[in-house]
């Protein structure tokens, strides 16, 4: 049997990764229903328990901005094993995670407009190539340049490093195991929230100076 070339095999290890993926990570935009059925196809696990969804959503990005989300907005975190089997309920750990993913997701009229890709450990460049890939839809990703952007057109509340080309979607890596990627519209909605906010709060929180 004939030996691939490394870049073959490379672009091999890389199509058999974005095809799992595909099967069973999210895509902003698409149906919470949709979502959770492929999930759970693929052995995925919901929280439910309040005291595991609090340690969930410890220090994550966007716990400041929940007053800030539109109207029929819900927050779902859901457990991925790395094997595709079922974990059990019993199994489920309140202040770690088991090996795999979790991921966060906020749907807005019960589409996904943001979600967070949490790895036990580091995000290989694999799996970061094909989270993104996944979520390419017709475009295609480019990293942001700093020199090129217009202080005042570059409006984020999460902040970003990767830009769809079509400008639909941005992504931002957090630390070596957390990857979101969210609607840019979602985005601009909560900064101007946000700065709508902090301007009423402004006459009070000076008053006495």
């Amino acid at each position: 049997m004939p030996y691939l070339s490394m870049s073959m095999h490379g672009l091999v290890v890389s199509l058999m990764i974005c095809f799992i993926f595909t099967h069973i990570y999210g895509r902003v935009g698409e149906t919470r229903l949709l979502f959770e059925k492929r999930l759970n196809d693929s052995g995925g696990f919901q929280y439910r328990d309040e005291k595991v969804l609090s340690n969930r959503k410890r220090g994550m990005p966007y716990l400041g901005f929940l007053n800030f989300l539109p109207k029929k907005s819900e927050l779902k975190i859901y457990y991925k094993t790395i094997d595709g089997r079922k974990p059990l309920a019993k199994d489920i750990r309140i202040n770690s995670m088991l090996e795999g993913w979790d991921i966060h997701i906020i749907y807005v009229n019960e589409k996904s407009v943001f979600e967070l890709y949490k790895r036990s450990e580091k995000i290989n460049d694999f799996e970061f190539a094909a989270l993104l890939k996944i979520q390419s839809g017709q475009s295609f990703w480019k990293k942001k340049d700093p020199t090129q952007a217009n202080p005042k057109d570059d409006i984020s509340a999460f902040g970003y490093d990767f830009l769809r080309d079509d400008n639909l979607l941005k992504a931002k890596k957090i630390g070596n195991n957390t990857l979101i990627i969210f609607s840019s519209d979602f985005d601009l909605f909560i900064e101007k929230e946000k700065d709508s906010e902090q301007k009423e709060k402004l006459p009070a929180s000076i008053k006495g100076f």
